[in-house]
């Protein structure tokens, strides 16, 4: 199983993540982890380097863009927030099956919010093809935006209504912090990691 973290700069949550997750894994599963916004080759942030040490993990870790080859090569994608996991399911649509929150997978936190927010989002984009498809080719740009956002106007009311009650999706950032933050965030992640391997526990 492939397991692929995802954050925004991949400095501080998802790196964390791949570590204590690669910490308890069992062999068959392989974790990597990369950014929204990441800059190529960055480094993990030095808290984050200094709360896993104290746990004994020593990371070398260099930062990944998101990219079409590593949502292809993973087999599960776990987002650190809402926010994230919406970015990726609108840029790998074909994808949406396999991400979620680390949240929502492992302690189910929103899940039937997520449920229906896919249904809505599944409509809104079979309306705006069926409408693209009506369109005369000739409307100027804003024109066909008008007309799109007068067609779909319901789903995108319905998906801000459903998006304002996600309240247990996300892991806290802890970037800029002091090290505390980070060590919160640290026993965060483990809290989700723990229930989704030991859940019986």
């Amino acid at each position: 199983m492939n397991v692929l973290f995802v954050c925004t700069g991949n400095t501080c949550r998802s790196p964390m993540a791949e570590a204590l997750l690669k910490q308890r894994a069992p062999a068959e599963m392989h974790v990597k982890s990369c950014g929204i916004t990441a800059m190529p080759g960055a480094p993990a942030s030095r808290q984050t380097t200094e709360v896993l040490r104290r746990q004994g993990i020593e990371i070398n870790h260099q930062a990944s863009p998101i990219s079409q080859e590593l949502v292809q090569w993973a087999d599960l994608i776990l987002t650190m927030t809402a926010s994230h996991k919406e970015m990726v399911w609108a840029k790998y649509p074909e994808e949406r099956k396999k991400i979620y929150t680390l949240k929502e997978f492992a302690l189910h936190a929103d899940i039937q919010i997520w449920n229906e927010l896919e249904k809505v989002y599944t409509e809104l984009e079979e309306k705006r093809k069926r409408c693209l498809e009506q369109l005369d080719a000739e409307v100027d740009p804003i024109k066909q935006n008008q007309l799109l956002y007068e067609a779909c106007h319901e789903e995108l009311e319905t998906i801000h209504c459903l998006k304002s009650q996600l309240v247990h999706s996300d892991i806290a950032d802890p970037f800029g912090g002091p090290a505390a933050y980070y060590l919160e965030t640290k026993q965060e992640i483990e809290t989700c990691l723990n229930q989704w391997l030991s859940p019986e526990e």
